[in-house]
C-alpha cells in the first residue's frame, strides 16, 4: 500500500532584530518636528531619569535626539541634562580648522554665535572613554558621539551607535542653557528666580544651525586660501629710467 505523501515542513528563515539600546526610540531615521520645521532625526531617545517633574514645555520634548544638518553636513546632538537643561553640540572632522581646540582657546567670533558662549570642546565619548576596553561602557543615551549613516543588521535598518566599530572620530562644540537668567528645572538649589526663561528645543536647535553655519564658512575660508588665484594683483607698471 503506498504511503499518503505529507507535506515537508521548510524551516523559515530566522531573522532576528536587533536590540536597540535602552531609551532609543527609532530604529531608523525618523522625521522630528522642531522650531516650526521638521528634521530627520537618526536617534532619538527619551531618559525619564533627566526628565524634569510636572508639566511644562519639556513634556513633549525628547531627551537626546542625533542629526545632520542638511544645509552643512555636519552632525548636531541635543541632550538633556541632569539638571534638566538641554545642550547642544556641533561636530567637526580632523580637517577643520578648530580640531581639538579647548573651549577657552575658541575664537570670541565663533564663541558668541551660541547662548552664553562655547563651554564644551571633546573628541567623540566613544573613543575618549575607551567603552571597549574599560568595565561598564557609557550608556548611548547619553553620550555625544556622532551616528552619520543608516545600516542594515540582520536585515533590519537601523541607525549607527557609537559601538560599531570603525567608529571616525569628531571634535565636539557644545553650550549649555544654564547660565543667569536661564530656568534650570532640577535645580537642587530651588526654584530660581522670577522671570527666568526655559530654554526649549526650539531655541537650542537654533543655536546649533547658527554654530554649524559658522563653523562651516571657516572650513570654506581655509580652502578658499589653499587655491591660488589668477586675478591680475594690480601692482603699477614699472617706470622707465633715463639713461637705459
Amino acid at each position: 500500500m503506498a504511503r499518503k505523501p505529507t507535506q515537508r515542513k521548510v524551516a523559515g528563515k530566522q531573522v532576528t532584530k536587533a536590540t536597540m539600546p535602552d531609551g532609543l526610540m527609532n530604529a531608523a531615521p525618523v522625521a522630528y518636528p522642531v522650531a516650526d520645521t521638521s528634521i530627520t532625526a537618526l536617534q532619538v531617545y527619551h531618559n525619564p531619569d533627566r526628565r524634569p517633574s510636572g508639566d511644562g514645555p519639556w513634556s513633549n520634548e525628547a531627551d537626546k535626539v542625533a542629526w545632520v544638518d542638511e544645509a552643512t553636513g555636519l552632525g548636531c546632538i541635543m541632550l538633556r541634562q541632569k539638571n534638566g537643561t538641554i545642550s547642544g553640540y556641533v561636530g567637526v572632522g580632523p580637517e577643520h580648522p578648530l580640531f581639538g581646540f579647548e573651549a577657552d582657546a575658541v575664537p570670541v567670533s565663533v564663541s558668541n554665535t551660541v547662548h552664553g558662549g562655547v563651554t564644551y570642546c571633546k573628541s567623540c565619548e566613544v573613543n575618549r572613554f575607551e567603552r571597549r576596553a574599560h568595565g561598564k561602557p557609557r550608556q548611548e543615551r547619553y553620550t555625544v558621539c556622532h551616528t552619520t549613516w543608516v545600516r542594515t543588521v540582520q536585515d533590519y535598518r537601523t541607525v549607527q551607535t557609537t559601538e560599531d566599530e570603525f567608529h571616525e572620530d569628531l571634535w565636539w562644540l557644545g553650550f549649555d542653557t544654564d547660565h543667569p537668567g536661564d530656568l534650570v528645572p532640577n535645580n537642587r538649589y530651588g526654584e530660581g528666580r522670577k522671570g527666568d526663561v526655559y530654554r526649549d528645543q526650539s531655541f537650542v536647535y537654533a543655536n546649533c544651525i547658527e554654530l554649524a553655519r559658522k563653523l562651516k564658512s571657516l572650513t570654506e575660508k581655509s580652502s578658499n586660501r589653499d587655491i591660488p588665484t589668477c586675478e591680475p594683483l594690480g601692482l603699477p607698471a614699472p617706470t622707465e629710467r633715463s639713461g637705459e
